[in-house]
């Protein structure tokens, strides 16, 4: 056992990092004054306090109604001691820790040197108000809604919307972006939701309402660490997965009683998490996967590498095929559940896997989600390592790395060469000023399909997506940029809501803010290596993984087939009628015949329309439940 901060327990299963390995607090900021706050760890019901303007309900969610201030009670003699509710878990601290519940309630930046998925709503009967803390990833959400007679919070989506006085309409700009733009855009706002008047509290945030106001305060620490970049190649690779193996095992102890599986792909990043943990348990696992035999022979179909790696270390594998899905009937079920969209077609076959885990008796989930926006693993991550090679002048490396790049990984339709990578520098990076672009060729790929005067009202009313640079490595800054607002809140927002409709609670070791702030303040040279993405845990991982596994160049990602399904008459006759029949031909968005052509296009093969269809039959599905 090792102490923490404010007398926390943290139980580490191996050797913790140096001192200077572990987040400093952040800065001072716009921030209020530090509180004092009596906190006591549990779930107290606090309807058998009288004349309490707070109420937590068993399911979850909480409805504040606050006195007028002609009625504070400050005349009223002690006042109960404030009831810390929570979801998810402070993996680092022991449960009944009240103490340690009370460091993170007093300052919930205490909770960069945790371990955490939980999330905190509590009241604070001294100044009343309601505070609510989501954890760093975004795994475990809060929201919120003001209501006639004062606000509603609530860890779900579902049981929020039942506190409110009435059905809330759709959200038109996020469905904008859903719908016109890219889904890594939706959470460029990464308060609002699909639901005109909810708002969700941003993944490092804290939040505080007082009376008739809500004001959001950042708690995430993740600004650049110097200390990282001074250890050698193998020294930053081992620390890295040193501190995987710790959240691993903080995760696997914590819910050691409750049953739980692993999601694998033949990707690194789920496999180095299940392989770590196989080690913590000295035990074979229980894995899930998701195949598609009617996709076989195409990247969509990992099942040969799942069963390398399953079949290398003696796992259970539970393989689901998901080749023919019910896909009208399927979305929409999950739709019911969910209550709304969900980024991608991704996530129908993860709430599937769900499922069928959840049939099997696990109530936990493990999954490698984070390991893409820590250590680069998406192709066009390549781009800002180059563009760092040739901000430091390290041009003979540049030139090595740049054809091994195209040796690996060229296409014939995503063509990689040097032509390649200085038509990408001209169109999105700016060597002079250290800015990063907006991919406008992404951000605009749907606007034909759509009403132009629809398109040019809301661009007046929504503001262009946030590219900030906290780091000195391009590589860095745009990978913060997608974990903040681009592909983590979609991503996070979608895991959550599609595990969740089956009771199942998402577990993501890599999702961790000491992880984040690591691998970030790395320099790209440590993530790249021969053409190679994510060396950091390739080097770390050798003899952990089977080599198959470690040096695959191959990046497919846990992704479902629809361009296949599309192209079935059936299903693409029964979803043009489901978004012809439903609200959105009536919205004026979309341009005259857009959904016949575009679902024409896909099926006769002349363009593949998946990731326009999806958020359509997404769109449609939505606007029909959400009528009034």
């Amino acid at each position: 056992m090792t102490g923490g901060p404010r007398g926390l327990k943290i139980a580490l299963s191996a050797p913790a990092p140096p001192a200077g390995g572990r987040p400093a607090p952040p800065p001072a900021g716009p921030r209020r004054e530090p509180r004092s706050l009596r906190a006591a760890a549990g779930r107290g019901d606090t309807e058998k306090v009288p004349r309490m303007s707070f109420r937590a309900n068993p399911d979850g969610s909480f409805v504040y109604v606050p006195d007028p201030p002609s009625e504070r009670r400050a005349a009223e003699g002690p006042r109960p001691p404030a009831q810390a509710h929570s979801r998810g878990r402070v993996y680092s601290l022991a449960e009944d820790d009240a103490e340690g519940i009370q460091a993170i309630l007093d300052e919930p930046r205490t909770l960069n040197s945790l371990e955490s998925d939980a999330s905190f709503v509590w009241y604070r009967e001294e100044d009343d108000t309601v505070r609510a803390v989501r954890d760093a990833a975004g795994a475990t959400p809060v929201f919120y809604a003001k209501t006639e007679a004062g606000w509603a919070l609530s860890f779900g989506l579902p049981t929020l919307l039942q506190l409110l006085d009435r059905k809330p309409r759709p959200r038109e700009d996020t469905l904008y972006d859903f719908l016109a733009t890219h889904y890594r855009y939706v959470f460029r706002d990464p308060r609002r939701t699909f639901h005109e008047g909810v708002w969700q509290v941003p993944a490092g945030h804290e939040l505080v309402i007082s009376g008739g106001k809500a004001e959001l305060f950042p708690w995430l620490d993740l600004s650049f660490d110097p200390e990282p970049a001074t250890l050698g190649l193998q020294e930053a690779a081992d620390r890295y997965l040193l501190l995987l193996r710790e959240n691993v095992a903080l995760r696997l102890s914590a819910i050691a009683s409750s049953g739980f599986a692993f999601s694998v792909s033949s990707g690194l990043d789920s496999a180095t998490v299940a392989s770590l943990a196989s080690a913590v348990l000295g035990a074979p696992l229980e894995c899930w996967y998701v195949g598609y035999s009617s996709a076989k022979g195409t990247p969509y179909d990992e099942t040969r590498g799942v069963r390398a790696l399953t079949g290398a270390k003696g796992w259970a594998l539970h393989p689901l095929d998901l080749s023919a899905p019910r896909l009208v009937e399927e979305t929409s079920d999950l739709m019911d559940r969910t209550l709304a969209p969900l980024a991608t077609v991704t996530w129908l076959a993860s709430s599937v896997l769900a499922r069928h885990a959840a049939e099997d008796g696990a109530a936990y989930l493990f999954s490698g989600l984070g390991g893409d926006e820590s250590l680069a693993g998406e192709f066009d991550h390549f781009m800002y390592f180059f563009a760092d090679l040739q901000q430091d002048g390290r041009l003979d490396l540049l030139e090595r790395e740049t054809e091994a790049w195209a040796a690996l990984h060229d296409h014939p339709v995503f063509r990689k060469s040097r032509e390649i990578r200085d038509a990408y520098f001209k169109r999105f990076i700016d060597f002079s000023t250290g800015e990063i672009r907006v991919d406008l060729s992404r951000y605009t790929q749907n606007r034909a399909w759509f009403d132009e005067g629809w398109i040019r009202s809301m661009e007046t009313r929504i503001p262009p997506p946030q590219m900030p640079r906290p780091y000195p490595y391009f590589l860095s800054n745009r990978l913060y940029q997608e974990m903040t607002y681009e592909t983590s809140p979609p991503t996070m927002w979608s895991e959550h809501l599609s595990s969740s409709a089956h009771w199942v609670k998402g577990i993501f070791p890599m999702a961790s803010p000491r992880l984040f702030r690591f691998a970030l303040s790395l320099p790209g040279t440590y993530k790249y290596e021969n053409g190679l993405t994510k060396m950091l845990i390739r080097r770390a991982a050798k003899g952990l993984l089977p080599e198959s596994t470690r040096l695959n160049p191959v990046k497919t990602g846990f992704n479902a087939p629809l361009d296949h399904w599309m192209r079935d008459p059936d299903t693409a006759r029964q979803v043009l009628d489901v978004v012809m029949s439903s609200p959105l031909p009536k919205t004026g968005w979309l341009a005259p015949g857009a959904p016949e052509k575009i679902l024409n296009e896909h099926l006769t093969g002349a363009r593949n329309h998946m990731m326009l269809i999806w958020p359509l039959l997404s769109t449609a599905l939505f606007l029909e439940k959400s009528k009034g």
